[in-house]
């Protein structure tokens, strides 16, 4: 009965969620935010996280999020209108404008799934945002193409497949959130000098790696 219980919940965690993630992608802007959040939902364990994780990530990093909602938008969405449907530029310039297009896209790609989890994680300013989602690629680099990977394999999928496409906004998310976690915390280790094994255990969302390569706290940190 217990199991039971448990396969429920889970099948409605996986609606909720895939729910939340196709409506908020069928009005374009939202998505990104709502991507967020079910990253920071996936953060939480299995056995305490609520749906209003959420709405609570979105929320408690607004500002950041708005910002990076309108840079993820401006370099992936004009490049891509540019290669399939512009595409109006003289032909002297168009290899060139072509490789700044696809270059964009791969930019955009690595922030798409690097900075969900640095918002998440750490509280940072957009430009600071920039730099930590970068750095986070060197986390773990087999594992920062693999999710690059999962994020090509599902729009080649998608566009081969389209009626695949409600599987994969439960998959993505909880695959990207346990991959780049991990770098998240190789990365901040390294920072700190110390184990992934003890950071998991005094991880604390206030810390950020700055410019630097140093790991600063807030202030109420530094008074504890």
């Amino acid at each position: 009965m217990h199991g039971l219980q448990l396969f429920g919940e889970y099948v409605w965690e996986v609606l909720v969620v895939s729910l939340l993630l196709a409506a908020s992608a069928l009005l374009i802007i939202p998505f990104i935010p709502m991507f967020i959040g079910v990253i920071g939902f996936f953060k939480t364990d299995k056995k305490t996280r609520r749906f209003k994780d959420i709405f609570t990530t979105i929320g408690s990093s607004f500002g950041t999020i708005v910002f990076y909602t309108f840079f993820e938008l401006i370099i992936i969405v004009f490049p891509v209108l540019n290669i399939y449907f512009f595409n109006t530029h003289p032909d002297h310039t168009n290899y060139f404008v072509l490789a700044v297009c696809y270059i964009a896209l791969v930019v955009g790609a690595i922030y798409l799934i690097n900075a969900p989890i640095i918002i998440v994680n750490m509280t940072v300013t957009f430009r600071e945002l920039l730099y930590n989602g970068f750095m986070l690629l060197f986390g773990g680099i087999l594992r920062s193409i693999l999710a690059l990977a999962v994020i090509g394999g599902v729009v080649a999928i998608i566009l081969l497949y389209p009626y695949v496409l409600p599987l994969t906004l439960y998959i993505v998310p909880f695959a990207l959130s346990k991959l780049l976690t991990e770098n998240f915390y190789n990365l901040k280790a390294k920072a700190l000098k110390t184990s992934v094994y003890s950071l998991k255990h005094d991880i604390d969302k206030d810390d950020y790696i700055n410019e630097n390569g140093e790991v600063n706290h807030d202030e109420t940190e530094k008074d504890r």
